[in-house]
This record gives C-alpha cells, structure tokens and sequence, in this order.
C-alpha cells in the first residue's frame, strides 16, 4: 500500500465548516490572482484552480452533501440548499472541463475562468450565508465531518498529484509589540546611560 506524501495539518481534525471555508478563500485568492497575472502565468493559475475546485466539490458530493441531506431529514427548506449546491456543482464541472480543454492564447480563455470565477463566490456565498449556518444547528458532528473532509481531500490531491497548499501560519507579534514584550522584562537601571 502506497504511503501518504500529504498529511494533515495537525492531529486533531478541523471543524467541516472551518476546512470548506479555507478551500473557499485559497480559490478565491487565486481567482484574484488569475486577474492580475500576465498571459503566461494565468493558464498555470487557472489550472490550479481546476485541480482545487475538482477535489474540493469532489469531498462536498462525497460526504458534506450526504450528511448534511441526512440531517436535514424531512426539512424541505434546508435539503432544497444541497439540491441547489449539487446542480451549480454540476455547472461549475462543465466549466471546469471546458477550462481545461482550451488553450490559454483561446480568445475564451480569460472570459470563461472569470464567469467560473462568479459562478463560485455565488456558490461560496450561498454555502457559508445559509446552508453552512443551517448545518451548524443540527447534530452532525463537524469535527468528525471535518477529519473525514480532510482525510478524502488529501488522498484525492495525491491521486490528481496536487501539491498541498500551505497553511497560512499564524500571525507573529510584530517587531514594535516583541520590542515592547523585551522592554518590559529588563530590570530597573538597566538601561545603557547616556
């Protein structure tokens, strides 16, 4: 059995919610990425975005869309959001294969990455205004939800051989509040005299 190259990005797994909202902003980095590129650099970017999307709606329709269909057992509302989620995911692949089956000198090219690039924070929008909250309120357990999320994302990423995305670090003190943190702690008379 082949050995995992990726793994989690700590032991213990992420809230569902958590991981599928990081999944929106790194695409949503990189469609904003895309339109500030040169011409040479915007296929590379668009075909990570590919790659990303595809693994990423792949785990919603695997095991986000089921659980949440589950809890939402007889709520007609709520299980008419997974609906709507499933069919823009079906749209959204249809823009996905036309993008990876163009060239990036198509006249095309640019235009359909960015009615992609609508099309998903339409699709982010709805997913974290209403189904998201929704979800929250039933009894799914999101850290398990999340470990599974996880776990499914990162053998797809090594089946496709995607690259993990780095996990933004968390953020530093700065150099004023370490120097502040410093200042602090030295005794009284300490100080060089002048």
């Amino acid at each position: 059995m082949a050995r995992s190259t990726q793994t989690r990005s700590s032991d213990s797994p992420r809230d569902a919610i958590a991981l599928l909202k990081q999944d929106h902003r790194t695409v949503s980095a990189l469609f904003e990425e895309f339109a500030k590129a040169d011409e040479e650099e915007q296929s590379a970017i668009a075909q990570r975005v590919c790659q990303l999307l595809t693994v990423h709606a792949t785990i919603e329709e695997e095991l986000l869309y089921p659980a949440a269909k589950e809890a939402f057992d007889g709520e007609e509302e709520n299980e008419d959001l997974v609906n709507e989620a499933e069919v823009e995911h079906g749209s959204a692949k249809e823009l996905i294969a036309k993008i990876e089956g163009m060239a990036g000198d198509d006249e095309h090219f640019k235009a359909t990455v960015s009615v992609l690039g609508e099309y998903i924070k339409h699709h982010v929008k709805e997913e974290e205004n209403e189904l998201f909250p929704q979800l929250k309120k039933t009894d799914v357990d999101l850290k398990e939800l999340g470990g599974r999320l996880e776990d499914r994302k990162l053998a797809l990423m090594e089946q496709m051989g995607i690259e993990a995305e780095e996990e933004p670090q968390p953020r530093k003190r700065s150099a004023r509040g370490a120097a502040r943190s410093k200042s602090a702690n030295r005794r009284p008379g300490s100080r060089a005299r002048h």
